[in-house]
């Protein structure tokens, strides 16, 4: 039997994803991978580290661009861990042909993100690569921060009763790379990529807080089976209730997609004891990122270990991890 070769699928965030990780990691004994789900390890008592590549295509999209994108999604990885992100290193390998003004641009982009954040870029460096050897450009981030809650905020946290949140619409980002590349360019849809800290970090205040996950790779679907097979728990989804922009539905009618598995560069799932949830859709909502928010399902002892979305007809779907990859290089 010849031996398994890396496809594109394994980088979609889904179940063959988790099988390359287990690769990886099976090399490391020491290393559990279940532990391991959360997108940022917290390090020597009160340090959040979390790394990314972005390999995007097309580099500039409608909403954002590859510069951008890289401070944004490594931040946020940090922001739903209750990390304060504070300083980033920064890996930059171009293509030979690349321009440097559009290189300039993407990294004024980045630069941007880093001021409003109040980011340090303290390490970095290049690679220049022969053409063709890469698309244009890659960045990888590594981003390092302060934990400012006093527990650290992970599915381990996560009791039957829990509501869960979409702090915004789903899909988004998914949807307007697809849309570049197939040239549909509906109206009004553009990329959520955005920073999450100032509208997450309210609600660190919230004693019934258990967790949150920015809803990347693989998309709100994907994380909800993480944390239902992480924990052993059982999700409901209640499919009229989770927001979907009639753009992004447009689009996956359009090329066959399901938004519940379209990556998200500025949603997060979040989920709170009950008794708290009116009062994170509060505070989410003073944000104009999250205009959206809403309560979209529970944990439940019911169905361990999966989730279900209950439909609008009234019937029950499994929701489960995706497979393969819907659309390459979206982040």
């Amino acid at each position: 039997m010849p031996l398994e070769k890396v496809t594109l699928g394994h980088g979609s965030g889904g179940r063959l994803t988790q099988n390359l990780i287990q690769t990886i990691l099976s090399v490391f004994p020491e290393q559990n991978l279940t532990s391991n789900l959360e997108d940022c390890a917290l390090i020597w008592g009160k340090f959040g580290v979390t790394i990314d590549s972005f390999t995007v295509s097309p580099r500039d999209f409608p909403g954002g661009d590859i510069g951008e994108l890289a401070i944004c999604g490594s931040a946020n990885d940090l922001a739903v861990r209750g990390v304060l992100p504070r300083f980033i290193a920064m890996s930059v390998v171009a293509e030979e042909g690349l321009h440097m003004a559009e290189l300039a641009r993407y990294m004024k982009s980045a630069a941007r993100i880093c001021e409003d954040l109040n980011i340090q870029l303290v390490a970095g460096d290049t690679k220049v690569v022969p053409k063709g050897h890469v698309e244009g450009l890659f960045i990888t981030t590594c981003a390092v921060g302060e934990q400012i809650t006093e527990e650290p905020l992970g599915m381990d946290r996560l009791q039957s009763g829990d509501k869960i949140i979409a702090s915004t619409s789903i899909g988004r980002h998914g949807a307007a790379i697809g849309a570049s590349r197939f040239n549909l360019n509906p109206e009004d849809l553009k990329s959520d990529c955005a920073p999450l800290w100032p509208a997450l970090k309210p609600l660190l205040a919230l004693k019934g807080l258990r967790c949150m996950r920015d809803c990347t790779r693989g998309g709100l679907g994907t994380v909800m089976c993480e944390w239902a097979e992480g924990r052993n728990i059982g999700i409901t989804l209640v499919e009229k209730q989770i927001p979907i922009r009639i753009a992004v539905q447009s689009v996956c009618d359009i090329l066959g997609f399901d938004p519940l598995y379209l990556a998200c560069e500025g949603c997060a799932a979040i989920a709170v004891a009950p008794d708290d949830a009116d009062k994170a859709l509060e505070l989410l909502r003073e944000s104009s990122l999250c205009e959206e928010a809403a309560v979209i399902g529970t944990v439940t002892e019911d169905h361990a270990g999966m989730v279900a979305l209950q439909t609008e007809i009234g019937g029950m779907r499994v929701v489960d991890m995706p497979v393969g990859e819907m659309l390459p290089r979206i982040c």
